[in-house]
């Protein structure tokens, strides 16, 4: 509870005087705060008698504070992104020397985590691995949640988000790898969002029957269900809207059973382009040797894969826990298979990455930025996260959760995983700039100078925020939307 409380107003305080410099600011805000987490900790029990394990946990005290301190880290991450475009991009650590920071290394991790989902997804829809559609209601909402705010992520290190769109729209450049990368992500959201709605929309026709009111004329309509007796079906009357949502041809089409497998595909078309074009982003990029070549639109598909099986391990195993409701058999045998999977492809992601640094020790070009991975200052990250955490441990952690059939273990191999990505993710975007901008050196006998990156709090705050709002997001759907796993008689 110290932890819980403590964070948001020691991180929140700092951020208001920081901006403000105003004491009444800082205790205005440490009383709102204080406030709002004494009513959810306070709050008395209304219901009464035997509660399923899930609506406990969703109507307990813990919930709300869950849901009061991803808010607070959302509003500072607000107040962070209304000072930057106010005062300054410097307070993100914007400098000519290492202009992509850590703002863009989070942007690939979550990104490319989508991406990887988006592969995972279409095994089941499209490449016919059936035991794979159970989780298809969650995999594509994970998928849609991770790519939309890891864009946010990129829209933010802009300094003038508004121009993008605007731009885009009046010049766009067909021949930059960035405009196309933007744009097919662009339509992957749009293609998956369609495709999600198809997976639940016989769910939200279900809830609708056993509604009342406004909730159940708000769910058919999300179903496209009849509403000619309602308040809102005269509405849409009068709009004449009936005629386009409940025309014949459009049920017809919407009915077809090949539609869901034909925005499958449409899925995974668009997401492997967009994830190759993102690797192609650094490979064109001949000025960093360590990016340069065509090594990494490869590996940013094997990475993706992983990452991907990593987010979708560790949120579904997760949520199973806090909702305190057990797994299906089913479900189960899929997760230990999907352990396996991930550990063979974290071996294929190392090998391709020994096969980086080996070729690169031997290429002069590379030799440099290689040996300033290996022996330089961000060394014992990469040995540490990236190949201890991400790659080694891992393997054999998950390789025995699946033997021992312990859902703790791979819980375990997939947070490694994940954390391992996002600090390898930083390594080879920072590192990548880090080493051809070397400064002078004033005389012979003085060490070259390279120029140094550390996050500030605001971008801190910016990041934190962001990541906040993928979890609310998540929780929600959660919550609200019919994401839970089905028996293979209803996949």
């Amino acid at each position: 509870m110290i932890i819980v409380c403590g964070i948001p107003a020691i991180v929140g305080s700092g951020l208001l005087w920081e901006l403000s410099e105003k004491w009444s600011t800082v205790y205005g805000y440490l009383f709102l705060l204080a406030a709002t987490l004494l009513v959810f900790l306070l709050a008395p029990q209304l219901k009464q008698g035997h509660q399923a394990a899930s609506e406990a946990v969703e109507s307990s005290p813990r919930f709300y504070v869950w849901l009061s301190v991803l808010a607070a880290f959302i509003f500072l991450a607000g107040y962070a992104l209304i000072a930057s475009l106010v005062l300054s991009m410097e307070i993100l650590e914007f400098s000519l020397q290492i202009p992509w920071a850590t703002l863009v290394s989070s942007y690939t991790w979550l990104v490319v985590a989508g991406s990887g989902l988006c592969i995972i997804n279409a095994l089941g829809g499209v490449f016919g691995m059936h035991r794979y559609e159970m989780m298809s209601k969650r995999i594509v909402f994970l998928s849609l949640t991770t790519i939309m705010f890891g864009l946010m992520f990129i829209l933010f290190h802009l300094g003038r988000p508004e121009r993008m769109p605007i731009q885009n729209a009046i010049s766009p450049n067909f021949r930059s790898a960035i405009a196309w990368m933007g744009m097919l992500y662009n339509i992957y959201l749009v293609i998956v969002v369609v495709e999600l709605w198809l997976l639940i929309r016989a769910d939200l026709a279900e809830r609708a029957e056993q509604a009342e009111g406004w909730k159940r004329d708000i769910l058919r309509l999300l179903a496209l269900k009849d509403l000619n007796d309602s308040r809102l079906g005269g509405i849409l009357q009068k709009m004449r809207l009936d005629r386009l949502l409940y025309h014949p041809r459009l049920h017809r089409i919407l009915d077809d059973p090949r539609l869901p497998r034909i925005t499958a595909t449409m899925a995974f078309i668009t997401g492997v382009a967009a994830l190759t074009m993102l690797g192609s982003v650094f490979a064109h990029a001949e000025a960093r040797a360590l990016w340069y070549g065509p090594y990494y639109p490869i590996y940013f598909l094997v990475s993706a894969l992983f990452t991907g099986y990593g987010v979708l391990l560790a949120a579904t195993i997760i949520t199973y826990r806090v909702k305190g409701e057990e797994m299906s058999s089913e479900s189960k045998a899929l997760m230990f298979e999907m352990a396996q999977v991930l550990a063979l492809l974290l071996a294929v992601g190392f090998a391709l990455t020994s096969y980086r640094l080996v070729t690169g020790l031997f290429d002069p070009l590379r030799q440099g930025p290689t040996l300033f991975i290996l022996k330089g200052p961000l060394s014992p990250a990469f040995w540490i996260f990236e190949v201890g955490l991400m790659s080694v441990l891992p393997s054999f952690i998950l390789l025995r959760a699946a033997k021992k059939k312990s859902l703790g273990g791979v819980l375990a191999g997939s947070l490694m995983v994940l954390v391992g990505a996002f600090v390898m993710r930083y390594l080879f975007l920072v590192g990548g700039q880090i080493y051809p901008n070397t400064f002078p050196r004033f005389s012979a006998d003085l060490p070259t100078i390279l120029p140094s990156y550390m996050p500030t709090i605001t971008e801190v705050f910016l990041i934190v925020g962001i990541f906040s709002g993928f979890l609310l997001a998540y929780t929600l759907g959660e919550r609200f939307l019919p994401l839970k796993e089905e028996g293979p008689e209803h996949a």
